[in-house]
């Protein structure tokens, strides 16, 4: 459990270097590079998947030693009394440094690519990129081009400088909109007159039928959720004149309104979540309907309000489950399951299905989705539940101490060729992020169907080699083992906001990317052990995360 928490600080370390389409994470360094997003697949895909599982093998073993009663009473106070007392503290700071961190960006601003100094308007930089060979229409990884980001945020001398050196006004963008359409989505009149003036068309058609005079209608939930993952200020009432202004000039050039707004019920899906409209026209009604529900709960589950924090609330839920399957247990007298069925080989052969089905229905990256709401994803829930239920199984079984982990080396060397082959499918199926190499159902679906399969065959390949790794090489009791495993959870609970702060400050550093992120981590989690070991571990905040301690005392958090 240690590891995949002190796993999840250096994934973070490295999160201001993975070029993301969209910039959801609040530093965005100079030196990204595409390794990192493999880096942040591979350890996304199993880490959290181990966590679940040990922690369902320790919640059986407590069970057994105290009690139901014993067990929920513990956990509330290391689990839930955790969750809101640091969620509370730290959800308002970690928002704090998000718009910190914007706001320095857009001071510096940055211009270190075309798309970059088309926001800022750096125009002398728009030539310097283009003088180097940029091509003024291609688009970024969020499928924007330079002209669209210009037109977002209203740059009329960018925008003026990238149709000189020849931007196609017409371009479209991943989800089919023009920068005419981004103009008038955000009010921008200044820029919607000048890409009509050099011929863009007021009757362009996005792939959801949206026109430009339509973009002008959006609503505010959709506005600001749209603004909100581009990171693009929103001044209302500028923006309110503004698209009246553009409504007006637009009508006065025949712009025609969005003519199938009004019967298709998935509309303001497909706002939200662009790219879903081809998808769903392929779907039968009964299917859409579903879709309908399972949007809807997905969108609220994924409010971030317990941003890092959100495996505790998970983790309430999971033992909350396992505290009814276990009255249930015992008032109907279950016996153990067989020692096989945890500790064979063959455990995959059911292991695999009943963890595929959950996968199935997450699509937002590559392995499990990850929804910090208080409103549950039930498929992630049931994904996690698989893990965490195995593990309690496993717990009590000489044949799994004995057994399983055994092949680590084996495990370990056949997770790789797991993992190219599901982010091979991965590519091409697309993710939240990025576009599918098909829309056509026939092709999107053997796509999904190969990369859920590969991504839950990696999870449990590396759970079983890390199970063995770990007993080969940490067999026994150490005591600065102990002392990591007991910082642990501090460090993981604490160590976004300076990692993040770090990040932010040092993105624009020249460094190499390994030395800036060795840095960030480094830094972060040596200040944190020192504030662990003089202010937290012997005082009220060590013994809510860890139970009471003294001098003497060496126990292991549970």
């Amino acid at each position: 459990r240690a590891f995949a928490m002190l796993l999840g600080i250096g994934l973070h370390g490295f999160m201001s270097f993975v070029p993301f389409p969209l910039p959801v994470w609040p530093a965005q360094d100079v030196n990204q590079h595409d390794g990192y997003f493999f880096a942040l697949h591979a350890i996304h895909g199993f880490r959290l998947q181990l966590f679940f599982l040990v922690s369902g093998f320790f919640t059986a073993m407590m069970f057994r030693q105290r009690g139901l009663r014993g067990l929920i009473q513990h956990r509330a106070k290391r689990i839930l009394l955790p969750l809101v007392v640091f969620t509370v503290l730290l959800s308002p700071t970690i928002i704090g440094i998000g718009i910190y961190g914007s706001a320095l960006n857009a001071q510096r601003g940055g211009n270190a690519t075309i798309w970059a100094a088309a926001k800022s308007g750096d125009v002398e930089a728009i030539h310097r990129h283009l003088a180097e060979g940029a091509d003024p229409s291609q688009p970024d990884a969020a499928g924007l081009a330079p002209l669209s980001w210009a037109a977002l945020l209203g740059q009329a001398e960018a925008a003026k400088a990238l149709i000189g050196a020849g931007a196609d006004v017409e371009a479209t963008d991943s989800d089919g909109t023009t920068a005419l359409h981004c103009a008038a989505f955000m009010g921008e009149v200044a820029v919607a007159r000048l890409l009509v003036e050099h011929g863009a068309d007021v009757n362009a058609t996005s792939d959801d039928g949206g026109t430009p005079l339509s973009a002008t209608e959006a609503d505010e939930l959709t506005t600001q959720f749209i603004a909100g993952m581009l990171q693009i200020p929103v001044d209302e009432k500028k923006m309110a004149s503004g698209r009246a202004e553009i409504a007006k000039f637009l009508k006065a050039k025949g712009a025609l309104p969005r003519q199938d707004a009004a019967e298709d019920p998935l509309a303001w899906l497909y706002l939200l979540v662009p790219g879903f409209e081809p998808i769903a026209g392929q779907l039968p009604e009964w299917a859409q309907a579903v879709a309908i529900v399972l949007a809807v709960n997905w969108l609220l589950a994924m409010i971030p309000i317990f941003a890092h924090l959100w495996f505790l609330y998970c983790l309430v839920w999971l033992v909350a489950g396992f505290a009814v399957v276990a009255w249930i247990a015992r008032k109907l007298n279950w016996k153990p399951v067989p020692a096989w069925f945890v500790a064979s080989p063959l455990r995959l052969l059911w292991l695999v299905p009943l963890t595929f089905v959950p996968q199935f229905f997450m699509v937002t990256t590559f392995g499990p989705d990850t929804a910090a709401s208080p409103i549950p994803w039930p498929p992630m829930l049931a994904y996690y539940a698989v893990f965490f239920g195995f593990g309690a199984l496993c717990h009590g079984q000489e044949a799994f101490e004995k057994k399983v982990g055994r092949l680590w080396p084996v495990s370990l060397l056949l997770a790789i060729p797991a993992l190219l082959l599901g982010l091979h499918w991965f590519g091409l199926r697309g993710s939240l992020f990025f576009t599918s190499a098909s829309n056509h159902l026939p092709d999107l679906l053997p796509n999904h169907l190969l990369c859920t399969l590969f991504s839950v065959l990696y999870a449990w390949l590396m759970v079983f080699g890390f199970i063995g790794l770990f007993r080969r090489f940490f067999p026994g009791g150490n005591q600065r083992i102990r002392y990591v495993a007991d910082s642990s959870y501090w460090l993981y609970v604490m160590h976004l906001p300076p990692v993040m702060l770090l990040q932010i400050w040092v993105s624009d550093w020249p460094w190499p990317s390994a030395v800036k992120i060795l840095g960030i981590c480094a830094v972060s989690t040596a200040a944190l052990l020192v504030i662990y070991e003089y202010a937290v571990r012997y005082t009220f905040i060590g013994a809510m995360l860890n139970g009471s301690k003294t001098r003497h005392n060496t126990d292991t958090f549970g």
